[in-house]
Parts: C-alpha cells; structure tokens; sequence
C-alpha cells in the first residue's frame, strides 16, 4: 500500500574544510521530506520495524533494509521497498518484498536461547555487493550471551554464502571484546568496490571507556577485503560526547556511529547518533577522512598506544533542518534526480516501540557529481 504525506524543504550548507576533490570543496543537502512507516505495520507476515540499515539497488531503483530484530517477533529478516520521490517532494514508499536469513545448515534464525541454546543474532548493517548478486551483513551479536560478531555473505535470496575473518580482539572475553549492544552496527562497501568497512558502534573493552558529555570514545573502523574476505586495514574514530546531559542526571545515555558511506577511497560519511535520557536524540552526519590516519589492525588494545585517529568534521546537524529526528540508523545514496542531483535517504529504527517512528528522510545532494 502506498501512503502519501505533505512535502517539506529546507535546506543547509556543509561546508568541507578537508583536502577534498574539487567537485566536492563544498557541498548542500535540500531537505526534501519524509514519510512514515505505521508502527506494527504488518507485511508477508511480519511485524516491520527496527530497521537498521539502507542501501540502494540501481538496477530495479529499489531500497534495502535490514530488520534489527533479534528472531523474537519473527525471524531475522531483511525488507525490499519502493521510494516515490523528486525534487519537488517524498510523495510515497511502499514495500515490494522480504527476505529471511539463513543460517549456515539452511534453517532460519531461532528465538533466542530456543531450548538453552545460545542463538542470538542481532542484524545490524547491510550493503549490495559491487557484483550485485549477493548482500554483505553484520550481526552485533550479543556480548551478554557470549555470542561473538559476525560478518557475512548471503545471496539475494538471504542464504548463506560465508563469513568473513573476524580479528579475535573482537571476540566476547574477559575484559575484552565487544560490548553489548555497541558492536558491529555499520557497513560500507568501498568506492574501489575491493573491500567493506564495518564500525563498531562503541569502543572495545580494551580500548577505553564509552562515550559521556565529557569525554567521546574511540571505535575501529575495519576494513576486510572482499575477494579473500581477510581484514586488511583498521583505524580509530573518535566518536563525540554524548550530547546533552540525562534528565536526571545519571541515567542512559550512549553516542556511537550507526552508519557510513563511502564518498571516494580515504573518505567517509559516518552518522553518529547520540541519545540521552530526559534530553532525547541527536544525529549529525561527518566527514571523515583516513588517509593520515594510523593502522591499528596489529595493535590488541589501545591504552598506551600511540596512533593517530581518522579526521573528521562535521557536516550537518539533522535536526536543525527542523525536523523531529527519531533513532536514525541507516544511511544510502539513491537514485538520480531529474535536475541531475544526487539523492542522500536516512532511516530510523523504531525499537518496535509505539513511542518512536520509522521515519525515512530524503534529501538531495549539491556539490558531488550524478552516477
């Protein structure tokens, strides 16, 4: 079914202060508008929510998201949608498929701890791979449970193909490894289309402490080459503070990266997101940019080591374009304009809770040539 809404624009400056191409020395999004997915809206037999994950397939000008949920509502699963956009307005989305995933002996994805067994998967981050006939997808996990991280290929269909090499440093562990919750929640597919990069939403255990309003965090961003499904390269993103203060003081709060684009070989667009109690959400989108930055793939732990982190700048702050931002969590370029733009889609995930919203906000690109 598809559901009409009213057209917003607006628009804001990003300004790139790094050593970038000339085409994209600076660059403006016009905000064109939103739609919203009902809460429990329900398709193929499914509960659709928590999606966590975008990413454009050009060949049919659909969009693809993965759902976050954790095999309890339904098992794990990924959605296919349709997005009625232009310049002139988000007129409507509607979705044209869904998929389960597989896993390895052909079964899909059990409730967790189905008769004791530790099964928790918890899909987090998506892209089309460069051939276009399978996906990429990261699983955080569930560090509580001890079940490890897990990158993975699987055709369109959702059945497994393999996994990628996951450094044992990420590994669930006795003060090290993964933390609950923040673990692999962000994939890009490279612009040589040679490797993905994945990120880690929080730090490593043994890295250093999570982000507050005083202080950010460092997470990895690792780099795994597709043909050998190897990791090759690492470097540090020093996630910001938390953004505001909780109400009151002393209760949740976390700030971490939930997705990122690749703009050329060295260069990123990361989205951090940021929420605390009391004091709601915020989500800014950065630049980043690896080319000076240290590889950390041999170092176990960051205390007393010495590295330089990936350099960043901020590009835009979502929520000054006026909007009510919810949890964003994904992040895609879509299709081509008619004025020759191009376009730049956000997703939320609604933690399957009435309170939030899947809202899905388009864009359009100044400054970065069509594809």
């Amino acid at each position: 079914m598809i559901h009409p809404s009213s057209k917003f624009i607006s628009s804001i400056f990003l300004y790139i202060a790094l050593s970038l191409p000339a085409h994209a020395a600076e660059m403006t999004l016009d905000y064109i508008g939103q739609q919203v997915i009902p809460h429990d809206w329900a398709y193929k037999d499914t509960v659709v929510g928590g999606l966590s994950s975008l990413d454009y397939i050009a060949e049919t000008d659909s969009y693809v998201a993965i759902s976050d949920d954790r095999s309890e509502s339904n098992p794990a699963r990924f959605y296919e949608l349709k997005l009625d956009f232009e310049a002139s307005g988000f007129k409507a989305w509607h979705l044209s498929d869904m998929h389960f995933m597989k896993q390895p002996d052909g079964s899909m994805f059990p409730k967790p701890e189905l008769f004791g067994q530790k099964s928790s998967v918890d899909p987090e981050a998506l892209r089309l791979s460069p051939a276009g006939n399978s996906y990429f997808w990261a699983s955080e996990g569930h560090a509580k449970k001890g079940v490890n991280p897990i990158i993975r290929e699987m055709t369109l269909s959702g059945d497994y193909i393999r996994d990628f090499t996951v450094p044992q440093k990420y590994m669930v562990a006795e003060d090290k490894g993964i933390r609950n919750n923040l673990a692999f929640e962000a994939m890009a597919v490279s612009s040589d289309q040679k490797s993905i990069m994945v990120s880690t939403e929080g730090p490593l255990l043994q890295d250093g402490a999570e982000a507050t309003v005083k202080h950010g965090a460092p997470l990895r961003l690792l780099q795994l080459d597709i043909a050998s499904g190897q990791p090759r390269h690492e470097y540090i993103y020093e996630v910001s503070p938390v953004h505001a203060e909780t109400l009151p003081i002393g209760n949740f709060s976390v700030s971490g990266v939930v997705d990122i684009l690749a703009l050329s070989t060295d260069r990123y667009i990361v989205v951090e997101r940021s929420f605390s109690f009391g004091a709601g959400l915020s989500v800014k989108l950065f630049l980043a940019d690896l080319s000076e930055a240290t590889d950390v793939l041999n170092f176990d732990g960051l205390k007393e080591r010495s590295y330089q982190p990936v350099q960043k700048i901020l590009l835009a702050d979502i929520g000054k374009f006026g909007i009510e931002v919810d949890n964003i969590e994904g992040i895609s370029f879509g299709k081509t304009l008619k004025d020759g733009r191009r376009s730049l889609i956000l997703i939320s995930d609604n933690n399957f809770r009435s309170t939030q919203v899947t809202q899905i906000l388009v864009f359009a690109v100044n400054g970065l040539p069509a594809r």
